[in-house]
C-alpha cells in the first residue's frame, strides 16, 4: 500500500474508533448564547502527594463541600491504584464512596496512572481493565455503569496506529474519553500548597492560594479567546482540575469566577452535544494539551498563539522546583 494510503485508512480509523457522543439532532442541543462549563476531577482519591486518611478525608468533605454549596455537577476520575491493597483498602474506599453518596459519578482514570507515551499498549489497556472493578461498584450504587475514560496527563498517543487501537479498545468497553478545553496546572499549585500546609506554613498557603485563584481567571479568559479565535463563539468548556488540597479550600472561589464571566453549570453528557467535539483531532504530539490545541493543531491554521497561555508566577515555580 502507498504511504500516502496507508495514512489516509489510519486516519479513517482514528476518527472511526474514537468514542462520540450522541449526534447532535434538534435545535435545542445547540450552544447557548451563555458559556457553559462542565467541570471534572482527576486522580481520585487524591492528587499530588499521597495523605494520610484523616488528610485525605477532610480534603474530600471540604471539596464536596463546596461543589454542593456552589450546585455544580461535576464527574470525578479514579486511579484504583490509590486505594491501595491490604488493610488500608477498606478506609480509603470509604473516603471514595463520599463522592458517590454525593451523586457524583465516577469514571477510570486507569489504575495506576501510567503514560500512554511510555507504556506499550497491551499494558496501557490491562491498567485500564484492572481499575474497573472499585470503579464500577460504586457506580452501580448510584444506578450507573462505567463509561467515562480520561488518559492520564492527556497522553492520547504519538502515532496514528497507537491513537487508533486504544480508541478501538476504549470503545469495546463502552467508555467515551473526557476530552479537557480549559486546564490550568491546578496540580502544580498544590504541590506548593500541600507542602506548606504540612509545614504550617500559611504565609506561603496564602500566596500560592491568592496565585491559584488569580491564575484561574488568567486561564479562562486566555480560552475564551483560543475559542474564539477556532469557533468564533462560545462553546461548552470541560474543565480539568484534580482531587486535591488547593481546591478544597478555593474551588468556591473558581465557582465565583465563572458564574461572574455569566457560566451555566453543566454535565459532561451536555457539553459533548456541542457541534465542536465533532471537529477532527489528529494530534499526535508528546504534550498532553487541551482539545483547543488539538483542533489548531489539526486545522494546521495556527490561529491561537499559544506562547501567550498563562504561565504560573515565578515564586510558585520555584517553590515548586525546590520541592521535587
Amino acid at each position: 500500500m502507498f504511504a500516502g494510503s496507508r495514512v489516509a485508512v489510519l486516519l479513517t480509523l482514528v476518527i472511526a474508533c474514537t468514542p462520540k457522543p450522541a449526534p447532535v439532532t434538534t435545535p435545542t442541543d445547540a450552544p447557548a448564547d451563555t458559556p457553559a462549563v462542565a467541570v471534572t476531577f482527576d486522580d481520585l482519591i487524591v492528587g499530588g502527594r499521597d495523605l494520610e486518611p484523616a488528610r485525605t478525608e477532610a480534603m474530600t468533605r471540604a471539596l464536596l463541600g463546596h461543589i454542593r454549596d456552589g450546585a455544580v455537577p461535576v464527574l470525578g476520575f479514579v486511579n484504583a491504584a490509590k486505594l491501595a491493597d491490604g488493610p488500608a483498602k477498606p478506609e480509603r474506599l470509604q473516603i471514595l464512596q463520599l463522592w458517590t453518596e454525593a451523586g457524583i459519578e465516577l469514571g477510570n482514570h486507569t489504575f495506576s496512572h501510567p503514560s500512554l507515551h511510555a507504556t506499550p499498549v497491551a499494558e496501557y489497556e490491562a491498567d485500564i481493565v484492572r481499575g474497573e472493578p472499585d470503579i464500577r461498584a460504586l457506580n452501580a450504587k448510584l444506578g450507573l455503569g462505567l463509561r467515562w475514560f480520561r488518559h492520564p496527563y492527556l497522553h492520547t498517543g504519538t502515532s496514528l496506529e497507537v491513537r487508533a487501537e486504544v480508541d478501538r479498545f476504549l470503545a469495546a468497553r463502552g467508555y467515551t474519553v473526557a476530552p479537557v478545553t480549559v486546564d490550568n496546572s491546578d496540580w502544580l499549585y498544590n504541590f506548593v500548597y500541600t507542602d506548606a500546609k504540612s509545614r504550617g506554613d500559611e504565609e506561603t498557603m496564602r500566596r500560592v492560594g491568592e496565585a491559584f485563584v488569580a491564575s484561574m481567571e488568567a486561564a479562562l479568559v486566555f480560552h475564551e479567546r483560543a475559542t474564539e479565535a477556532l469557533f468564533g463563539r462560545p462553546i461548552r468548556h470541560v474543565l480539568l482540575l484534580h482531587a486535591n488540597e488547593i481546591n478544597a479550600a478555593h474551588f468556591d472561589e473558581v465557582v465565583a469566577i465563572y458564574k461572574r464571566r455569566g457560566y451555566r453549570f453543566i454535565t459532561l453528557d451536555e457539553a459533548l452535544t456541542d457541534p465542536a467535539y465533532r471537529e477532527a483531532d489528529r494530534f499526535t504530539g508528546n504534550s498532553g494539551v487541551s482539545w483547543l490545541y488539538r483542533w489548531d493543531w489539526t486545522r494546521g491554521r495556527k490561529q491561537v498563539d499559544w506562547k501567550a497561555e498563562p504561565a504560573p508566577p515565578a515564586f510558585v515555580q520555584e517553590l515548586f522546583e525546590a520541592s521535587q
